[in-house]
């Protein structure tokens, strides 16, 4: 589909344009929550390790210088 002229979207439909507009926000949400997923699951496993060290009764050190 060639486009032509200083308004390239003026030969698309509203039906397209409509469907290019909500791929957008379905994109930009699904990386919104990627993102969101991303940090929760990094902090649950600091917690996890931190829980893990101090089970095991080992110092801070070393505790530290495993989840760095």
């Amino acid at each position: 589909m060639a486009m032509t002229g200083s308004t390239p979207c003026s030969s698309m439909s509203s039906h397209m344009k409509e469907r290019v507009t909500m791929i957008k926000v379905t994109l930009g949400s699904f990386y919104s929550h990627l993102i969101a997923q991303h940090a929760e699951q990094e902090m649950r496993q600091k917690k996890l390790e931190s829980a893990a060290c101090s089970e095991e009764g080992y110092g801070p050190y070393v505790c530290n210088e495993n989840t760095s």
